[in-house]
């Protein structure tokens, strides 16, 4: 089959030859039926084909149109249900008002809970040897990260957790990162007006300082899991 594969090129591939088809059908072997069969129905494939063409860009036309008339019918509706809402809170009987509107009243919001404990910590020293710690964690509902440090000496003793800062981003810079221990830890939880997170597991900064490396490498494989506020 030497036709083009595509439906056009097909139509395209008659159209060049089924008048020359025709015109010489008995010099080239082809029944004079045949061949005015094949210019009648090329003929009228090129017609179904234009019209068709038409339609697909009537349908694209008609697809703006629609979309115009509803964007421009939600505009109002929308207009509407601001003012349905404005009237029915000055209202004494709201709940009438949004029924004789066939409109649900609103709902109140359900006030946020304690925000997801913090994932993802991550801790590295910048050029002036300061520990900078990060973390993975929701900001919805204005909810901000409370910091807390401890130290590990090179006797092995673990310090008390203190309270660092309160910051609203998720990074930390430690501007009085301690020196002379084994490694510092650090945990992050997520503060907002619902409540409080459990703090995240420690994540573990080794200084250098010898008598501690046990401990250390241990404490690094558990960061980023939760775990109680102590």
């Amino acid at each position: 089959m030497r036709l083009p594969q595509s439906k056009f090129g097909q139509l395209q591939y008659l159209e060049g030859r089924a008048d020359g088809w025709e015109t010489n059908q008995a010099a080239i072997g082809v029944e004079l039926t045949l061949a005015q069969s094949t210019v009648t129905k090329t003929t009228n494939a090129r017609a179904l084909y234009d019209d068709y063409q038409q339609k697909r860009q009537d349908a694209k036309d008609a697809r703006v149109e629609w979309l115009s008339a509803i964007g421009s019918a939600v505009d109002d509706g929308r207009a509407c249900i601001r003012s349905i809402d404005s009237f029915a809170k000055n209202s004494a009987n709201p709940d009438a008002v949004y029924a004789l509107a066939s409109i649900a009243p609103p709902k109140e919001r359900e006030p946020l809970g304690a925000p997801d404990v913090p994932t993802d910590l991550s801790i590295g020293l910048d050029t002036q040897g300061r520990a900078s710690v990060r973390w993975a964690g929701s900001r919805v509902g204005g909810t901000v990260f409370g910091v807390q440090r401890r130290t590990a000496s090179t006797g092995g003793q673990l310090g008390p957790w203190t309270t660092l800062a309160t910051v609203p981003e998720r990074v930390f810079l430690d501007q009085t990162t301690p020196s002379g221990v084994a490694s510092v830890q650090y945990r992050v939880r997520g503060e907002r007006v619902g409540g409080v997170s459990a703090y995240s597991s420690p994540i573990v900064l080794p200084l250098g300082a010898s008598g501690n490396g046990e401990e250390s490498l241990a404490l690094l494989g558990g960061q980023g899991a939760q775990s109680g506020a102590a």
